[in-house]
């Protein structure tokens, strides 16, 4: 059941935008917060990724890179 909702998370993640988890390493690094935080907004990426952004403060340093690098690409683009 888990490896299901996991593999679920990881092609939704994987059918997103470009902007949000670009590598497996990056999928990697945000699963376990998700099966950790976000279980109920699986597979709907869009509620995924508003759920980790809600639950920012509590998440693995992996994955809270992954959306720091993710914010720091969006902040250079509207900048231009």
């Amino acid at each position: 059941m888990r490896k299901s909702i996991a593999l679920a998370f990881v092609m939704a993640i994987s059918a997103s935008l470009p902007a949000f988890a670009q590598s497996q390493e990056d999928q990697a690094a945000c699963t376990p917060d998700v099966m950790r935080l976000c279980q109920q907004a699986i597979p709907d990426h869009s509620r995924i990724v508003a759920c980790l952004v809600r639950s920012r403060l509590q998440l693995s340093p992996a994955c809270a890179g992954v959306f720091n690098r993710t914010r720091a690409a969006i902040l250079r683009k509207t900048s231009l």
